[in-house]
């Protein structure tokens, strides 16, 4: 993997240019690098999430101003120095919050806020991959909400997993008998966030018949039962996970940071799995 570097266009209407300080990486850019997933051809871009600095705005660009510091969805892709983000897309960061916090939280809360939006009321949550970015911040969403949660994660995390709430659950064989001894009875509804077939048989034979099976890992799953769940961007979810976080409501882990120009290391190191919360990378 190179990076290369591109000619800026003039800044459309209703968007402002972003110096960015960080941007959090997600598994999907990992995959991207290795070619399994890929959205165009070459050359491909990473990132949708980050923090920054406003350099530049465009016209009918209310509300913001060059100076202010400010984290949110990309327009495109973030995984670069300067980026053009749409305003409608951006919330203000908070000066007691990090760049790197600032810039691994907005991909993961707008999709932890979907997915509870999606699964709807219920009582009990199995979330597989309970340690990373996307499945730490539903626990303690979901647990704001009333929810009983059951996380799974490898036995490293399993403390981490715990201190947020959650029931920890170490994946491996047995992990369904492991889940049905924690949590006897049926589980209302589960999200895998880990992309494996041991996630799906786990929800399968854990969840309620009627109960919602869904996943975020973006991959073909083994029954038609398991629906995928898509992120849907909105700032003002966004904003609720960024005040909880400002507050110390939420917990926010940064698993570790990589200087922009080792990119490919970041992306390495999440494809390795295990994380607790993020990998950013840093401008």
């Amino acid at each position: 993997m190179e990076i290369q570097e591109y000619k800026l266009e003039s800044l459309p209407a209703g968007f402002a240019r972003i110096r960015t300080k960080a941007a959090g990486i997600n598994p999907i850019d990992a995959r991207r690098m290795t070619g399994e997933f890929k959205h165009a051809g070459l050359p491909q871009t990473f990132g949708t999430e980050f923090s920054g600095e406003i350099i530049a705005v465009g016209q009918n660009a209310e509300g913001f101003k060059i100076g202010d510091a400010v984290l949110g969805s990309g327009g495109s892709f973030t995984h670069a120095t300067i980026i053009d983000v749409p305003i409608g897309n951006l919330i203000r960061k908070p000066e007691n919050i990090s760049w790197e916090v600032a810039g691994s939280i907005p991909g993961v809360a707008q999709t932890a806020m979907t997915i509870l939006d999606e699964i709807g009321p219920v009582k009990s949550l199995l979330i597989h991959g309970a340690s990373g970015g996307v499945g730490s911040i539903t626990v303690q969403l979901a647990k704001e909400r009333g929810i009983e949660v059951i996380g799974t994660s490898s036995k490293r995390n399993l403390e981490y997993v715990q201190g947020l709430g959650a029931i920890a659950i170490e994946y491996g064989e047995g992990l369904i008998d492991r889940i049905q001894a924690a949590h006897p009875e049926p589980i209302d509804a589960a999200v895998d966030m880990a992309g494996t077939e041991e996630a799906t048989q786990a929800s399968l034979a854990t969840v309620k018949k009627d109960g919602i099976i869904s996943t975020i890992a973006g991959k073909k799953t083994s029954s038609d039962r398991v629906i995928p769940i898509w992120v849907k961007r909105n700032p003002k979810n966004l904003q609720h996970v960024v005040d909880g976080i400002e507050a110390g409501t939420f917990n926010w882990e940064i698993d570790s940071v990589f200087p922009f120009e080792n990119a490919s290391d970041a992306y390495s190191k999440v494809l390795e799995g295990h994380t607790k919360g993020k990998t950013v990378l840093s401008f």
